[in-house]
């Protein structure tokens, strides 16, 4: 950057030979300093910056697939539809070396007038598009524009090559910047919101801790993925907002200018990382036809904010309300570290130790071919309430099978487990809430039940089971299922426990029924799988750990309820149950 800016005339002479139409006749003009006019910048930048787009307007390849043949959205003046299946088109190479030029052109603006916000903002705009990432932080980090601008250029560069700590850095001080009214610009979320989260964050004025609240509440759940540092859902959403920036006052690669249609399209969906040129337009009767530009984000594409149930109440969500396309998809967000987003195979158990939760994973993606022969980073985050504050566990170089562990204050956690690849920008996640057995009103209370794969011996803590687990819930009937579990706050001077452990079948149409009947003990005689014993509790500490095994050989494939009933004199039976799906071998 440096050695351009030393050599800025001659490159911008060399520019306007190569680039601009009657490119001799300019050359001349503009070396003959004593009739050339002095150069005005920001002129020659806007007239520059507008020639490359209309250059490439004119080079737009055809588009591939439904080309806008079908409108999920409109948007003003814009068709919106989402296409996964649709191959990207190359950019023309003419293209990529106009821009090129334009690039050259630009440096040079920028060291005849490093203080002009717009040029610098396409420089950096531009550097992006032509892949020279580092080179867009050189240019914002090299910056002299007033402030706030120059923190959204290195927060924007930052963003874009996956510095997300840093970029959030950047644009905290921009907002730090801003006057109270452009501060609420920045920071509103509401074109991202369905209809009922829009509703709530509407009712709180913009500066309020309520609405600040809100606000940090959604990013911090709204992050794709959570072993990460940073939140890149955040640092999106104010780089949306500087690219709207670089469009004001520019030439888009759309017709008709930048207007609020095309600010709400980047805000929602993200800016295009290519343009083709779908089937023309008519303009009416007997008119001309219109330009049909489709401009592509990149895919895939997930909703970008989680529905307002799970805002509002993220420790009773499942893993289906956090499906990546539910609908109704608002915004989408493309993370470049997640293009391949596949559920993990995964178990996990709930267990405690005095005011602690200590959660155990154990998980799978040995099958996923994304994730095999490469490097893979692994964490397991826990969230105490579902609240913005987190305990996690995050390990580089984890297996492709394996168990993670993460401990958080006791009581209803929000899990978001994780294996990532970033080779393959891969990532496997298991996200919804976990709380612990039910129980109230009782002295003694279990844990979760750990499926454990029969080694030999009873292991007789968690620690002994850990390294045993099943890394799945769908096992085959070839042998034994061992089963962990412990009782909490038993007598240390040792109490009887009934315990009966069995299987029973359970379908979509009648597994809530069949529940019930389970707790009202009148499924036990049709149950394939049974196992009672009378225990006592272990002297001397103040929980019981125990293991039994049972024999799954005689199963069907299907779905299953694994249901632990331990009796206590004094009180409630106290229940817990797993869902279990045997496989066919």
């Amino acid at each position: 950057m440096s050695t351009h800016r030393r050599f800025a005339t001659p490159l911008l002479l060399l520019a306007l030979a190569v680039f601009v139409p009657g490119a001799a006749g300019a050359q001349a003009h503009a070396t003959d300093s004593s009739a050339a006019p002095p150069l005005d910048p920001r002129s020659f930048g806007v007239r520059e910056q507008a020639r490359f787009e209309s250059f490439r307007r004119a080079h737009l390849p055809f588009s591939r697939g439904a080309s806008g043949s079908r409108c999920e959205e409109v948007v003003g003046r814009f068709c919106y539809w989402y296409d996964e299946t649709a191959a990207p088109v190359p950019e023309p190479a003419q293209t990529a070396e106009a821009r090129g030029r334009l690039l050259v052109v630009l440096d040079s603006l920028v060291a005849l007038n490093p203080t002009d916000t717009w040029l610098t903002g396409q420089l950096v705009r531009y550097l992006d598009e032509d892949g020279k990432g580092e080179r867009a932080l050189d240019a914002a980090r090299a910056c002299k524009a007033f402030g706030w601008w120059c923190d959204a250029l290195q927060g924007f560069a930052l963003h874009r090559l996956g510095r997300y700590r840093d970029a959030e850095h950047a644009f905290d001080r921009l907002l730090e910047a801003l006057p109270v009214g452009e501060r609420c610009r920045w920071t509103d979320i509401s074109l991202y919101l369905d209809e009922d989260s829009r509703r709530q964050y509407q009712r709180s004025s913009c500066g309020s801790e309520q609405r600040e609240a809100f606000e940090r509440r959604t990013w911090w759940l709204s992050r794709v993925r959570y072993g990460i540092q940073g939140n890149d859902s955040r640092t999106e959403h104010f780089a949306r907002l500087t690219y709207v920036e670089f469009l004001r006052g520019a030439v888009s690669a759309y017709p008709f200018g930048f207007d609020e249609d095309e600010r709400e399209l980047v805000l929602r969906f993200g800016w295009p990382d290519s343009w083709s040129r779908g089937p023309d337009a008519p303009m009416g009767l007997g008119g001309p036809a219109q330009l049909n530009v489709v401009g592509s984000e990149p895919t895939p594409a997930y909703r970008y904010i989680p529905p307002h149930h799970v805002l509002t109440s993220p420790i009773v969500s499942d893993s289906i309300d956090w499906a990546v396309q539910l609908p109704p998809v608002v915004a989408r967000y493309h993370p470049p570290y997640a293009k391949q987003l596949v559920m993990l195979e995964h178990q996990q158990a709930l267990f405690r130790r005095g005011d602690t939760a200590l959660v155990v994973l154990a998980y799978d993606v040995g099958d996923l071919t994304a994730f095999t022969g490469t490097a893979l980073e692994g964490s397991l985050t826990l969230s105490p309430g579902g609240e913005p504050r987190e305990f996690e566990t995050v390990a580089r170089d984890v297996p492709a099978t394996g168990r993670l562990t993460a401990r958080a204050p006791w009581g209803p956690l929000l899990m978001s487990a994780e294996i990532a690849a970033p080779a393959r920008s891969a990532l496997a996640r298991a996200r919804y809430g976990v709380r612990p057995p039910y129980a109230v009103g009782t002295r003694v209370a279990l844990s979760d039940l750990l499926f454990y794969k029969p080694y030999g011996e009873l292991p007789s803590s968690v620690e002994q089971a850990i390294p045993h687990a099943l890394s799945t819930q769908r096992v085959p009937p070839d042998g034994k299922l061992g089963v962990y579990w412990e009782v909490y706050n038993t007598n240390p001077s040792g109490e009887r426990l009934s315990v009966s452990l069995t299987i029973v079948p359970e379908t979509e149409e009648a597994g809530f029924f069949r529940r019930g009947l389970q707790a009202l003990r009148l499924a036990k005689e049709s149950a394939p799988v049974s196992l009672s014993v009378e225990d006592v509790s272990t002297r001397g500490a103040p929980f019981t750990a125990r293991a039994l095994e049972l024999d799954i050989s005689t199963l069907r494939p299907g779905d299953y309820l694994v249901q632990l009933e331990i009796g206590v004199e004094g009180q409630f039976v106290l229940r817990t149950d797993r869902r279990l799906v045997v496989v066919a071998p």
